[in-house]
């Protein structure tokens, strides 16, 4: 089961939740385990995965917003964006219900 390790928000150059997980992730082959993860949060819906090579990106939504999980593979780095200033707003939301999954 993966588990999340660290969670931070960041504000510049534009809001967003850093994810850290325990294990390093590959956007091909742990796309289904970041999928499992987001889908054991009650609040978090409609939940649609894209994947290239080096890119995983899952849409889902949260209070009705659109919110977007990244993993890039050269950076390993793991990321939660939005693209408006309402889902903006519930990113603090977001990261409360994401931290209870801390170690």
């Amino acid at each position: 089961m993966l588990r999340l390790q660290q969670i931070n928000a960041s504000a510049e150059p534009a809001p967003l939740l850093q994810l850290v997980f325990c294990q390093p992730l590959d956007p091909v082959s742990d796309a289904p385990l970041l999928q499992q993860w987001l889908q054991q949060f009650a609040p978090l819906c409609r939940l649609q995965t894209e994947i290239s090579m080096d890119l995983l990106l899952i849409r889902f939504s949260f209070c009705d917003q659109p919110f977007y999980l990244h993993l890039e593979h050269y950076t390993e780095a793991c990321w939660i964006d939005t693209d408006s200033a309402q889902a903006d707003m519930l990113l603090s939301e977001l990261h409360a219900l994401l931290a209870q999954d801390l170690v």
